[in-house]
């Protein structure tokens, strides 16, 4: 566990030099992404950010706080829906265009299923395409960019890709003969978060054990309970007061984190070097974190709502086992590959 306390010790340590140059930010125009999004920029360092979302113009009094706050940061707004996958395509095809390399990924993105399963115009269940399926397309799109930033021997952060959702409800009980829950009984809120967590794990985990990508940082975070609008967001036009109450409430174990909280939390899991490469160094009584194979580098690190690294190496071993990895790789490659 790391607490909030400890959180913010490290970051008032960031300078210019352990901050990510150049960010992507997917989800960032509402909730936690906005709030770390907030965090970065108001550092006041010369850096630039790319930030992902569906209307710009709702947005632009944002940005004007955002740029008033620091005038050396360059903000650039990418209008897209991130739900179709053809959109995606085209949002990385331009970072692709105008960048050489990127120092961080940061995916925030999603909403909770409450009006049951909808499909997108390309056949995708919709909070899956919103919350894995094109998170996918932009982590394996602009890959390349993050190599290129890990080449370089003189900065002291480490790219990274920071993919917000929900490590620890990861399963091995999972319908692999239908992981897109199309089949009457199979889909439902829980159903999509179990399925979402633990192809994100899977997935990421393969991408990070790649030897080419061995000088990149992947992160699979669950922020834990925050007061955000996902509710209301997620319920729509259906969405009333009376729905507030139905809404899960804490563990014993745990706080409801507000907005700002969770993105300093963010902004830790961003830049400390609690999650292996170059980062703010860890206070004395702070432990070094571990991949989901106990390692300090070469894999995944899954990190909880405490900042705990947690150890899956258990279950996401039987999943290789028994051939589901190779089952949810092989369907996402699928469904995506075209738009790859």
């Amino acid at each position: 566990m790391t607490s909030l306390a400890a959180v913010r010790v490290s970051n008032a340590q960031l300078t210019s030099s352990t901050l990510p140059k150049i960010a992507v930010f997917v989800g960032a125009t509402s909730g936690i992404g906005r709030a770390t999004l907030t965090q970065f920029v108001n550092k006041g360092y010369s850096l630039k950010a790319y930030i992902i979302g569906r209307n710009e113009e709702e947005f632009r009094p944002v940005l004007g706080e955002l740029h008033a706050s620091n005038r050396s940061a360059e903000l650039i707004f990418l209008e897209g829906q991130i739900s179709l996958m053809a959109e995606t395509t085209r949002l990385t095809d331009e970072i692709l265009r105008r960048e050489e390399h990127i120092d961080l990924l940061y995916l925030s993105a999603g909403f909770l299923p409450f009006l049951g399963r909808q499909e997108t115009s390309e056949g995708l269940e919709l909070s899956t395409a919103v919350g894995y399926y094109s998170r996918q397309i932009f982590i394996r799109r602009l890959l390349p960019l993050l190599r290129a930033a890990s080449k370089s021997d003189t900065e002291e952060y480490t790219p990274r890709i920071v993919n917000v959702l929900g490590t620890g409800v990861e399963t091995a009980d999972l319908y692999l003969d239908d992981l897109e829950l199309k089949q009457p009984g199979h889909f439902s809120v829980q159903s999509y978060a179990h399925h979402s967590a633990t192809m994100t794990s899977v997935s990421l985990k393969r991408l990070a054990e790649q030897p080419e990508n061995s000088g990149i940082t992947f992160i699979h975070h669950h922020p834990g309970l925050v007061s955000t609008e996902i509710f209301k967001k997620s319920w729509g036009d259906q969405w009333s007061e009376d729905r507030a109450a139905g809404g899960p409430s804490a563990p014993s174990d745990m706080t409801r984190s507000s907005p700002e909280e969770a993105g300093e939390r963010s902004m830790y899991v961003m830049t400390s070097a609690q999650y292996g490469g170059k980062g703010i160094a860890l206070t004395e009584g702070q432990k070094q974190g571990r991949t989901v194979h106990g390692t300090t580098e070469g894999s995944l690190f899954c990190v909880g709502a405490k900042l705990e690294a947690l150890q899956l190496d258990g279950l996401l071993g039987k999943l290789e086992g028994n051939s589901a990895s190779d089952i949810i790789w092989n369907k996402t490659e699928e469904l995506i590959g075209k738009y790859l």
